[in-house]
This record gives C-alpha cells, structure tokens and sequence, in this order.
C-alpha cells in the first residue's frame, strides 16, 4: 500500500496504482471537465492510465466550472 494526498485528503493505495485508477476509485469525476497535477507537475489526460503513483504523492485535482 501506499499513502497519497488527493486534494488534502490522505488516502491508501494499492502499489503500482496510476492516476487514472486513483480519481476513479476515489473521486467519481467526469473524463472531461478536471486538470490533474502530481506534486504540482499537471499530467496529460493521455498519461493518467501510464503514470504510476508512488508513497507521499500530492495529487491535485481541478475541476472546470462554467459561467461567469
């Protein structure tokens, strides 16, 4: 297991987990509409299913808002 920061939030993972599994497990958001950042580094849509997280990652995700 590995413990990450999503949002300030602490959260254990299985080893091995990518970013993609990561929000999709814990924060049930839309394919489009949200940036995410690893250890403030943003990561590509196309590279959340590859990118690998490891033990003490901060991931920060943002979500689109519309309006004005």
């Amino acid at each position: 297991m590995i413990k990450v920061t999503i949002n300030n939030t602490i959260y254990m993972l299985e080893n091995q987990c990518t970013v993609y599994e990561a929000i999709r497990s814990i924060e049930k958001l839309p394919k489009m509409g949200i940036a995410v950042a690893v250890n403030n580094d943003v990561i590509p849509s196309s590279q959340w299913a590859s990118k690998k997280l490891t033990d003490g990652d901060k991931i920060t995700i943002i979500k689109a808002f519309y309006g004005g």
